[in-house]
């Protein structure tokens, strides 16, 4: 494994650990708010604040322990090197298309709309 492919599969596990922190904490966060936890009891706020830290770190720990998992991530870093990228120009025309597309649609759906109001307010009448 070269030095750039470890570095990707580094901020791999740490952007796992960061995710699974955040999505503790939130949780942790809502469930004291919610249950006024940190009313009844004065330590909550140790649990709230390094909890979410430690499970962060062991998911992180345990997915760069694990050989299947790490074995795929390798895997997938070394199947997005064979990507063939588009270039600026390629990409500056498909991002034209996209807006093109996207404005013939927007103003398609709102005639399609509009008509619908109209027709709306006939049978209401």
């Amino acid at each position: 494994m070269d030095k750039n492919t470890r570095n990707i599969f580094a901020m791999t596990m740490l952007c796992v650990g960061a995710i699974v922190w955040y999505t503790f904490k939130v949780t942790t966060d809502y469930a004291v708010s919610y249950f006024d936890l940190a009313i009844r009891f004065s330590w909550i706020n140790v649990v709230q604040n390094i909890f979410p830290v430690i499970l962060g770190g062991l998911a992180a720990y345990l997915l760069y322990k694990t050989q299947k998992i790490r074995e795929y991530i390798l895997e997938v870093i070394s199947e997005v090197r064979k990507v063939v990228w588009p270039n600026r120009k390629e990409t500056w025309g498909a991002t034209v298309v996209v807006i093109i597309a996207v404005l013939i649609s927007g103003a398609v759906l709102g005639i399609f709309d509009w008509l619908a109001g109209l027709f709306m307010n006939l049978i209401l009448r």
